[in-house]
């Protein structure tokens, strides 16, 4: 496989990921609403099951886990930029080492 054929693929991988996959605004935003959702429903279920000790004590759990769901949604993609950055510097490095070999074998 050759060294460009290996960026184009990244590349079209990369514009598929930011059209239709995790990258996408259209993605975030439907994880959002869904979250919003998911955390409408177990604040009612709360206050309608308070009286419940359990309930109470679920809720040290169900807190940090809420909040881990929504850096999750929020932040992925943040994420998902700066590895897809490192990624492409990884591929122009190896491409210019490449390069680098070739001139010395001519």
């Amino acid at each position: 496989m050759s060294e460009n054929n290996l960026r184009e693929e990244f590349e079209q991988e990369v514009a598929q990921l930011q059209n239709e996959g995790v990258l996408s605004p259209e993605y975030r935003r439907r994880k959002l609403i869904m979250y919003a959702i998911r955390t409408t429903i177990a604040i009612i279920l709360y206050v309608v099951f308070w009286k419940h000790q359990w309930v109470r004590w679920s809720l040290w759990a169900y807190v940090p886990l809420n909040l881990l769901g929504l850096f999750a949604i929020v932040g992925s993609g943040y994420f998902l930029n700066k590895k897809i950055e490192k990624t492409r510097e990884k591929i122009e490095d190896a491409e210019a080492a490449i390069l680098y070999n070739n001139d010395e074998e001519e």
